[in-house]
């Protein structure tokens, strides 16, 4: 329970990141560092630097873009059944799950172009996908997400985490851009957080489902 009540304090009172109080620096284990520890370590292919301000304090902290882990039955089941209900459809339980999730920023008054240029959202990234492995994959978004349009949601079939399940379960951090879990039929998981490429997928589903 440590880090989710870390993860409470943080949270608490947020707003913009500023310069009048005093700073501390945490790393990916929520242990306190040094400001010069904290900027030594930071390394953009392994974690992202997030900034947060409750009422006395401004926090800086260190989380892992990738993770490995295990779903309890339980849980599974619980998340197994509010996919079927947000998608309307049954979930093959024998097949892998491929979940991309769309996080709520950057926020649609930070978007330039008309629409997002992102790989992943090309024609061939399902289509590949499926020829790696046997699976179910689904769009899910932050329902803070304020942007589908940008996000090619005239083709691409978004559906709100609209009980921030998954955020409860692997995204306590908002992060920018998206996210994506693999998950196998035992409830072992794979998540990688913040921007990536469709090559990045395919590559780590290859690796993971093998």
């Amino acid at each position: 329970m440590k880090i989710i009540n870390f993860i409470v304090i943080l949270l608490i009172s947020i707003k913009v990141f500023g310069q009048t109080k005093p700073i501390i620096f945490y790393n990916e284990n929520s242990e306190q560092i040094t400001k010069q520890k904290f900027l030594d370590t930071k390394d953009y292919k392994k974690n992202l630097d997030l900034y947060f301000e409750n009422d006395t304090t401004q926090i800086g902290i260190l989380i892992t873009r990738q993770k490995f882990g295990q779903l309890d039955k339980k849980t599974f089941n619980i998340l197994k059944s509010y996919l079927n209900e947000l998608s309307g459809k049954q979930i093959d339980s024998t097949k892998n799950l491929v979940i991309n999730y769309l996080t709520a920023f950057p926020k649609k008054s930070e978007n330039t172009k008309y629409r997002s240029t992102w790989n992943v959202l090309d024609k061939d990234f399902l289509k590949n996908l499926h020829k790696i492995v046997d699976i179910n994959q689904f769009w899910i978004n932050s329902p803070e997400s304020d942007n589908l349009k940008y996000y090619h949601q005239n083709k691409i079939n978004w559906i709100s985490d609209k009980d921030n399940l998954f955020k409860k379960l692997f995204f306590p951090y908002e992060v920018r851009y998206g996210n994506y879990i693999l998950i196998k039929p035992d409830g072992k998981f794979y998540y990688y957080l913040g921007e990536h490429s469709k090559y990045e997928i395919w590559e780590k589903s290859k690796k993971f489902f093998k």
